[in-house]
């Protein structure tokens, strides 16, 4: 299961994302806690925006950042500064000023995204480049792991005290799992150990521009990323529909906490699925029909009434992502270079934010006037976008092989 000395070097990721995720006890709760205190879809839609819209601005430069002066420091002092933001958040009810909080939590986001992947994956590089694959594999496996208990401390909250205590545990999760990313190792190139006052400041922003050509010259990148945007879109579309729709044909609040916890069991084994397929089948022709799967489950769901084979559609669609994610990132890590892999991969977190500013409105404004079933079929659509963007890639792949010899 585990390579020689992987656990050595790779262990403050995993045990990170296990406990990271451990205390994600808001997640199936997200939407109903901000429509319990009072938000509409709108307003929930729109935090979701703002959030994007602060880390459009502010991604890349904090990314090349990372890529000059440290990843490692990057990410950890992003994770605490969210824990703070996050325990910040139920102390409130005012829509207005719990969306500047989680503007200034997607500021600091903004040191963790690209750079976390970046750190580990240079590392690996330099030590055992077979472990990529395994390591977005195993971070997926160890967070779903941490996610079957989650859903259910999470359950057990709401049924004896308050939503809102949710936060706090997610908080004090995020900055216990931070304390334990001081034990990994960081690979640092010569110029990321000068100080940065020897370095102007209007570097990072020309270097961005230098990330930015280089990411939209590269037509793989870009269609692995317009991929991650379609993915996202349809994200902020369907993260709206599931779990309200789930209350409403009958399941209770504690019922949908568990529901996510049998969800991240099945998430513990899948990508060891993964793996096994791995070795018969390219991660691209697994992602192609995982998009298909999606596009499948979504048009079931527009079409049945029963509770019990609702429940079991948005398990299935859910445990995609499992299989589904860790790929996309091992693929899109294939063709990005060590130099400037932060700033690229925040690129493509870019890609995401557009994704939530444009579709989380969209949705939020639709789902006041169209029923979830349409709202399915919408997404259901959308998404056959994505099988089509991954057999591009595969012929200018080939074309690309071809051309290199």
């Amino acid at each position: 299961m585990f390579k020689k000395n992987e656990i050595k070097l790779l262990f403050p990721f995993y045990a990170h994302s296990l406990i990271f995720n451990l205390s994600k006890v808001i997640m199936p709760f997200y939407v109903l806690y901000f429509l319990h205190i009072g938000f509409n879809f709108f307003q929930i839609a729109l935090i979701s925006s703002i959030r994007s819209v602060v880390t459009l601005i502010f991604e890349i430069p904090t990314g090349v950042i990372a890529d000059k002066y440290g990843r490692k420091n990057s990410v950890i002092l992003g994770y605490l500064l969210t824990a703070i933001s996050l325990a910040l958040i139920p102390v409130w009810d005012k829509f207005y000023i719990v969306a500047i909080i989680f503007a200034f939590d997607a500021l600091f986001e903004t040191l963790v995204s690209g750079a976390d992947r970046a750190w580990a994956v240079d590392l690996m590089e330099n030590t055992d480049k077979s472990l990529v694959d395994k390591y977005f594999l195993k971070t997926r496996m160890f967070r779903n792991i941490g996610m079957v208990a989650a859903p259910l401390i999470g359950g057990y909250i709401v049924a004896t005290s308050n939503m809102r205590n949710l936060w706090f545990v997610f908080a004090a999760g995020i900055f216990v799992s931070t304390l334990i990313l001081f034990f990994g190792k960081e690979i640092r190139k010569h110029e990321q150990d000068k100080p940065i006052a020897q370095k102007k400041f209007c570097n990072i922003f020309q270097d961005s521009k230098t990330a930015i050509k280089t990411a939209l010259s590269h037509k793989i990148i870009i269609l692995l990323f317009s991929g991650i945007f379609v993915f996202f879109f349809v994200d902020e579309i369907t993260s709206l529909i599931w779990t309200p729709h789930l209350e409403k044909i009958g399941l209770s609040l504690p019922m949908i906490g568990y529901l996510f916890s049998i969800i991240a069991g099945l998430g513990i084994i899948l990508p060891l699925v993964a793996e096994f397929f791995l070795k018969k089948k390219s991660k691209l022709f697994i992602l192609f029909f995982l998009a298909l799967g999606y596009a499948i489950l979504l048009f079931a769901a527009a079409k049945t009434s029963l509770i019990l084979f609702t429940v079991i559609l948005f398990t299935l669609f859910s445990s995609i992502d499992e299989i589904f994610l860790p790929l996309e990132e091992a693929l899109t890590n294939e063709f990005v270079k060590s130099e400037n892999r932060a700033a690229i991969l925040s690129i493509k977190s870019m890609f995401e934010s557009l994704a939530s500013i444009i579709g989380a409105p969209v949705a939020g404004f639709m789902l006041g006037f169209i029923t979830a079933r349409q709202g399915f079929l919408l997404a259901g659509f959308l998404i056959l976008a994505l099988p089509l963007i991954y057999f591009s890639v595969r012929y200018k792949r080939k074309k690309l092989e071809i051309k290199m010899g």
